[in-house]
């Protein structure tokens, strides 16, 4: 059996050096395959990160008149937090109001001195209210337009920091890219299956003497179809260690640059891969061999009649 077995794979072997042409083009489709499917990994998980950076940023203020009472805005965001929608609730006093625009304006003297001439504090309280998803903010805005939760006459203004269009331009472009990337994927594969079977039933052809003598000398059916079959195996293997090599320090290459466009916090695309490398790779590896086995099966099964 073991003798069997190790004949087998040599012959597949051989076989594989003999048309390696053949066996170069069918790896070099299998590997743009699995680049093209690494691409839409990083690319989903890079998504999700400026998605989840920009809902971060979102929230919705409510500005309240100068002689708002701290009492009644208590009020308010007690009514809020009742909200399911309702993340959490920062109160911003009119003395830190003050605090921040000077800090804001601190290189601006004439706004300075314009705030300096009015004397007393300008600026009113406030409330920034964060919600769990940018979709709430629609149902924590009407709440807010009601009279009972919020009287008119404590209202200067509300200002909803919209960056809701911008997540859902991303998530477009996040699903525009991911069907344009699964299609040119199934593409791929259909170009994979082709060229392996034409690879296979080339071999074939080339084998058909080398076929005749083993089975005159009684050789069996699976012995004969068998090292063609690993012969597709060796092409999964080698187009996954192609892509290990090209994908890996191209990770670490485009990293820094993912990091200073998150603003230092961005996401750790090494890492991600590092923590799932068996799930990642090993995947790719078992789908990768699958396909070549089956595409493989195909050819011997059409072209090779033992």
């Amino acid at each position: 059996m073991l003798t069997t077995t190790s004949r087998i794979f040599k012959f597949a072997w051989q076989d594989f050096w003999r048309n390696i042409w053949l066996s170069i083009i069918t790896i070099t489709v299998l590997f743009f395959n699995l680049f093209l499917i690494n691409f839409l990994i990083v690319f989903n998980q890079l998504t999700d990160t400026a998605i989840n950076f920009v809902e971060d940023k979102v929230d919705l203020t409510v500005f309240f008149k100068v002689d708002a009472a701290e009492a009644k805005i208590n009020e308010v965001k007690a009514a809020l937090l009742l909200a399911p929608q309702v993340k959490e609730i920062n109160y911003v006093s009119k003395e830190d109001a003050l605090k921040n625009f000077k800090e804001t304006h601190k290189d601006e003297p004439k706004i300075l001195d314009a705030l300096n001439e009015i004397g007393d504090n300008p600026l009113g309280a406030s409330l920034i209210i964060k919600a769990y998803k940018t979709e709430d903010y629609a149902a924590i805005m009407d709440k807010l337009s009601s009279p009972d939760v919020l009287p008119d006459n404590l209202v200067q203004d509300k200002n909803f920091d919209d960056h809701k269009l911008l997540i859902e331009k991303i998530s477009n472009i996040k699903n525009k890219t991911s069907r344009g990337g699964l299609i040119l994927s199934g593409i791929f594969v259909l170009i994979a299956i082709l060229i392996i079977f034409n690879t296979i039933r080339v071999a074939i052809y080339t084998h058909r003497e080398e076929i005749g003598v083993m089975r005159l000398v009684g050789a069996t059916s699976w012995f004969v179809r068998l090292p063609f079959i690993v012969e597709g195996m060796f092409y999964a293997i080698f187009a996954c260690l192609l892509t290990f090599a090209v994908v890996y320090p191209l990770l670490g290459v485009i990293q820094p640059y993912l990091i200073n466009f998150f603003g230092g916090t961005g996401f750790d695309v090494v890492s991600y891969y590092n923590q799932n490398f068996l799930k990642i790779f090993g995947l790719q590896l078992l789908g990768s061999i699958v396909l070549s086995v089956v595409s493989s099966a195909l050819a011997v099964g059409k072209y090779l009649k033992v």
